[in-house]
């Protein structure tokens, strides 16, 4: 049988495979083009710098570490079709910031939890993928879970090669469901702490990515993000007024995203440079910016190094203090660190 699907030429593919394929922008029928199955293994370790003693109410400052093993499996079942399996597994422990009390002179000092997180996660993600002649659409769906936390996911997404392969329009819808179930809850030690609780959230989103010539290629997307249920943490607290009371959040949030990326591929250096831009703002009034900057260089023997730079900034939200002197009308709190505004 011939195959009549026209395929992209050596440089978009160099470029392609060096910029590490954008997001709504993938290697056309890649079931055809490699039969062989792929498999893949990445271990990553995360760690904390302790907190200095001055920041806390002496106690240790010593804080999270995180160890990731993620492994993914390609298969190309046909010239059409194939399928793809990603697995973690992650082991957690240490301590992670509780709430912030004001010291005698007013200045916010952090409590953690101490030493006492001990966790892990196994996560399995499956996906089948179609390809046509200009188009590919793929279904998937994974599980997550935890000691205290189990999601289920799935979702759909399409992409759309237009003038003869350059231009691409990709779009896609996700759902997941979350299941809470914090340990210690309403327990002697935290009576206060639920037992159990949900929250829901769907995602979709749409990109186009330009081929701007044989070595650049681009992408804009928006996306909307949409939660519902029980938004709050379980594990962290707030001071207010003289007391201690469970962190509360508003019970949903809308999130959206623009974006935009940029990759030229050089020839006579076999790298490419990577430009990205986001722009980020939800409900709880958070808005967040992000610009890096990357060079992807290839080396012999499929080796690749990556310097990149980063600038993050973003703004707090709405009920965000490191403590509250008087109660909210609303009465939402949050310590958070993640909602206060930094970069």
């Amino acid at each position: 049988m011939n195959d009549t699907r026209k395929k992209p030429g050596a440089a978009l593919l160099a470029l392609t495979a060096t910029a590490l394929c954008l997001p709504g922008y993938s290697r056309p029928a890649q079931a055809w083009a490699d039969p062989d199955v792929h498999t893949d293994y990445r271990y990553s370790a995360y760690r904390e710098s302790p907190l200095p003693a001055d920041k806390t109410n002496g106690q240790d400052g010593s804080r999270y570490s995180v160890d990731t093993h993620q492994f993914n499996v390609l298969w190309p079942s046909s010239e059409q079709l194939d399928f793809a399996a990603d697995m973690i597994f992650e082991t957690m422990s240490g301590a992670s910031p509780w709430f912030i009390v004001p010291d005698a002179s007013g200045k916010p000092v952090q409590v953690l939890s101490g030493a006492t997180i001990h966790d892990q996660r196994e996560a399995l993600q499956l996906r089948g993928r179609h390809y046509e002649q200009d188009a590919r659409q793929s279904l998937s769906g994974g599980v997550s879970k935890e000691r205290d936390y189990l999601s289920l996911s799935g979702g759909l997404e399409g992409e759309w090669d237009f003038n003869q392969q350059r231009q691409t329009l990709s779009a896609g819808v996700g759902y997941s469901n979350n299941q809470l179930r914090p340990t210690d809850g309403q327990s002697t030690r935290f009576p206060n702490r639920i037992s159990s609780a949900s929250n829901n959230a769907a995602t979709a989103y749409v990109g186009f990515s330009p081929v701007l010539d044989v070595q650049t290629v681009a992408q804009l997307g928006l996306s909307y993000h949409f939660e519902n249920g029980y938004l709050s943490d379980p594990y962290k607290e707030a001071y207010v007024a003289g007391n201690i009371v469970q962190d509360h959040r508003p019970d949903q949030r809308g999130e959206f995203t623009a974006s935009a990326k940029l990759r030229h591929y050089f020839d006579a250096a076999n790298a490419a440079l990577h430009l990205d831009y986001r722009y980020y703002r939800d409900d709880w009034g958070v808005v967040a910016n992000t610009v890096e900057l990357g060079w992807y260089q290839n080396l012999p023997w499929q080796v690749q190094v990556v310097p990149a730079v980063r600038y993050y900034t973003q703004g707090y939200a709405d009920f965000y203090q490191p403590f509250y002197t008087a109660a909210r009308p609303d009465g939402d709190y949050s310590s958070d660190y993640r909602r206060s505004a930094y970069g």
